[in-house]
């Protein structure tokens, strides 16, 4: 299969017996002039840089961290269905470091290890020479559309580019390690897979809904141009939804993505407590689930800001370093909050 397909005929002796050189002088002379697409996420070297997630396939406990320990680099116990977020890559060795929520350290590259890939990836590095059978090169920045996402981290591409030879559409092959998996639209970062593979599948993709609205319960600032703003009390019509977790939709004429979690299917309206200084004792610990959720200590003071029938909450911690939602079933009210606040300063 050819991997330059031009706008003459693809299929040609004469295009396959050129097609690596050309293919290289091309990219070479139309990669030299890409112009990124700006965003808010973390950039690198002027590549935006977004999280990467990996799946453990199966579990692994025989596979050599010599590397790593020499180092003094720890390495991670990998068990099926572990979600394993990329925190470093190491072009000069032969594993990564990345956490599993509870610890950090390395981890190899390895088949049993899946990357999650949507419909694009950004390359991050260039790749211009020691091309395997099928591979493209490319420039550091490329966009590329996902073919098909191959065994053993590397994953089928495709990507247009202008030269001196017109437009080509190049395809092939590039391998992971050397990607970052773009978000799908509407979200500012690669939102983190759940373990199952079914979930996984449905995760890669937006599944268009029957319109339905929902309520803002807490305020969000968007963190790109393709997500929107949320404002307690707003009205957002959400158009698609992602495994339930994010939704995209429309705001006063304004179209982006937003995190199922600042919002409610509940259409109440939330309101102010009922008192000017309204406050809640803590019952129980609880661990939020979710960014703009807080934590709650047992038997802490909480002010409550929002009230919503939904039965979530949004408060603040007595020195204002945490603020979110929180369960109104985990708190009690107050009475004497002076007293309250005494007892526990």
């Amino acid at each position: 299969m050819s991997n330059v397909i031009t706008n003459e005929d693809a299929s040609t002796t004469e295009a396959q017996s050129t097609l690596q050189g050309s293919m290289t002088s091309a990219v070479t002379d139309a990669l030299n002039s890409l112009s990124m697409t700006e965003t808010n996420s973390t950039i690198t070297n002027g590549i935006p840089k977004y999280t990467t997630w990996i799946r453990v396939l199966e579990d692994m406990g025989d596979w050599n961290q010599t590397d790593a320990e020499e180092l003094g680099i720890p390495r991670l116990k990998l068990h099926t269905g572990d979600i394993l977020k990329v925190e470093e890559r190491r072009p000069q060795n032969d594993f990564w470091i990345g956490s599993n929520g509870k610890d950090t350290g390395s981890f190899p590259i390895d088949p049993r290890l899946e990357p999650m890939v949507y419909s694009k990836v950004i390359s991050l590095y260039d790749k211009t020479t020691d091309l395997g059978e099928d591979e493209i090169p490319f420039r550091a920045g490329q966009v590329m559309d996902v073919v098909a996402v191959l065994s053993n981290w590397r994953v089928r591409v495709s990507f247009d580019s202008i030269s001196s030879n017109g437009k080509q559409r190049f395809q092939g092959t590039v391998p992971l390690t050397l990607m970052d998996p773009v978000p799908p639209e509407g979200m500012a970062d690669n939102p983190k897979p759940e373990s199952d593979p079914d979930a996984i599948d449905q995760f890669r993709r937006w599944k268009r809904v029957p319109e339905f609205s929902v309520r803002v319960l807490s305020n969000y600032k968007a963190q790109s141009e393709k997500e929107i703003d949320l404002v307690v009390n707003d009205i957002v019509v959400v158009t698609k939804v992602w495994a339930e977790v994010y939704y995209y939709g429309s705001k006063n004429g304004r179209f982006g993505g937003f995190s199922a979690s600042h919002v409610s299917k509940d259409l109440s309206m939330s309101t102010r407590p009922p008192y000017h200084r309204y406050y809640v004792r803590v019952m129980w610990d609880y661990l939020s689930g979710t960014h703009n959720q807080m934590n709650l200590v047992s038997n802490e003071i909480i002010e409550v800001m929002w009230i919503n029938p939904s039965g979530w909450w949004e408060g603040r911690s007595r020195d204002g370093k945490r603020r979110g939602l929180f369960p109104a079933n985990y708190v009690r009210r107050v009475v004497d909050a002076r007293a309250a606040l005494q007892y526990q300063s």
